[in-house]
């Protein structure tokens, strides 16, 4: 169930990052963060109490936590990716978010059997493997840009963490308390900034993003009823693959062999986790 359940988040997160850049191409960064945390709190906590009827404060701290952290890492992804190469930014981010649960993990003493081990080193590999672009996108890199695309990387391997701490008895009202502090940190940066908020365009991305991105975050919480949080975190972290295989085929891009190589070394990390 842990397996099914982190790749559901993987599949998730892919999707919304997907919807993520298709909006991000009528709105500024702020537009779309600020629309899906705000879309996807609502509806949450509405169905929260269906779940969960019980919670502590210190799940909602946790979660709030959390969600700052998401949030504060995807600002500085999005920078990250503004200096560019992306071809580098994004798979140092992904590989360092999926490393940070697993250094969590062993400095609490838990250690994954032999071959769930070898399925997370291959999905380490499959990471940046897969999340690469093109291997000419971009002349050079600058030492600012690559600590930026770990600092993002931490944030996003924290966000997991913070999480993994909370009572999962208590999902999803750790994620609302989240969303909610998210919402509330880039309104008031909006506000700082004197930027607007409104969304130009179609809704319907920003709808399908806040949807999938939410979805993702519960489905993680779930998961880890069932499994340790390394295993769990990176499985998760596989998104980027999802991400490639939406945008061949809703939008034609192609798939070179480097990303089908990264998509076959996924498949067989995924085996091996499950296995172990």
């Amino acid at each position: 169930m842990a397996v099914f359940l982190s790749l559901i988040t993987s599949v998730l997160y892919g999707s919304g990052d997907f919807l993520g850049g298709l909006s991000s191409r009528r709105n500024t960064q702020t537009q779309v963060l600020i629309t899906v945390s705000l879309a996807g709190t609502l509806p949450l906590l509405c169905v929260a109490p269906l779940f969960a009827s019980s919670f502590t404060i210190k799940d909602l701290l946790l979660g709030a936590l959390a969600g700052m952290l998401g949030a504060g890492g995807l600002g500085i992804f999005y920078r990250g990716l503004a200096r560019g190469p992306m071809s580098l930014v994004a798979p140092l981010t992904a590989t360092t978010s999926a490393g940070v649960p697993v250094i969590w993990d062993l400095s609490k003493g838990q250690q994954p059997g032999f071959i769930c081990g070898v399925g997370i080193l291959l999905a380490f590999v499959a990471i940046f493997v897969a999340s690469r672009g093109q291997p000419n996108e971009g002349s050079s890199i600058s030492t600012s840009a690559i600590l930026e695309a770990l600092l993002a990387g931490v944030g996003f391997g924290l966000f997991f963490c913070v999480l993994s701490e909370t009572n999962t008895g208590s999902a999803p009202w750790p994620i609302v308390a989240g969303r909610t502090s998210a919402a509330v940190v880039l309104l008031a940066s909006a506000a700082v900034r004197k930027v607007s908020i409104k969304p130009a365009g179609s809704w319907l991305t920003l709808l399908g993003c806040s949807i999938c991105d939410t979805g993702a975050n519960v489905a993680f919480l779930f998961a880890l009823r069932y499994g340790q949080l390394g295993p769990v975190a990176v499985l998760a972290s596989l998104y980027p693959a999802v991400t490639v295989l939406l945008a061949r085929f809703a939008l034609g891009e192609n798939l070179n062999r480097r990303r089908v190589a990264g998509l076959l070394i996924t498949l067989v990390a995924i085996t091996l986790i499950a296995w172990g």
